[in-house]
């Protein structure tokens, strides 16, 4: 056993909140499928330019698939800078149990948080995988469910500790 302190107090803030949903949107399009499909149509609009044999020269259906193409293109970059953070600050003005104090502790057996509204005890099998980046910890339960833990409210040694027990337990995303 580690002589780390594993429990936290904490309130989480929007701020928390989009910090979690742009994680969760890059970790999503970066997986292999949908990073497969972006790059196929980077490759078509490339390849539109500079290979002869791609080139449209129909007027109304080249301007539709360049349309089409640029969309589709953009449309992580949009998710990511734009739709992430206004529809997660949205999502947490209306859930108010996003905005309660809650305690989260983890263990050999698993991740608990308790709040005014329950407590909560998974164990480490029951998450399909984790990630973190510079702001947040990211505990998948399923592929679009998960518990996250900002790292504002941890020490070094804290997040030393949980990621140990996290890559000792849980498959990285």
């Amino acid at each position: 056993m580690s002589d780390t302190n594993r429990s936290v107090t904490l309130t989480l803030t929007a701020d928390d909140y989009v910090a979690a949903n742009k994680l969760f949107i890059l970790k999503s399009a970066t997986s292999l499928r949908p990073l497969v499909c972006w790059l196929i149509f980077v490759a078509l609009l490339l390849g539109s330019f500079f290979v002869p044999a791609l080139r449209l020269r129909v007027e109304p259906y080249a301007a539709f698939f360049y349309i089409c193409v640029a969309v589709v293109i953009a449309i992580p970059f949009y998710q990511y800078f734009f739709a992430a953070p206004v529809f997660a600050r949205k999502a947490y003005a209306a859930q108010k149990t996003l905005q309660h104090p809650m305690r989260v502790s983890w263990s050999e057996g698993g991740f608990k948080s308790t709040a005014e509204q329950g407590e909560w005890n998974i164990p480490w099998a029951d998450y399909l995988k984790w990630t973190e980046d510079s702001k947040v910890i990211l505990l998948f339960q399923g592929p679009r469910l998960f518990n996250m833990l900002p790292k504002r409210v941890l020490t070094p040694a804290q997040i030393d500790d949980l990621r140990q027990m996290l890559a000792a337990n849980i498959k990285r995303a």
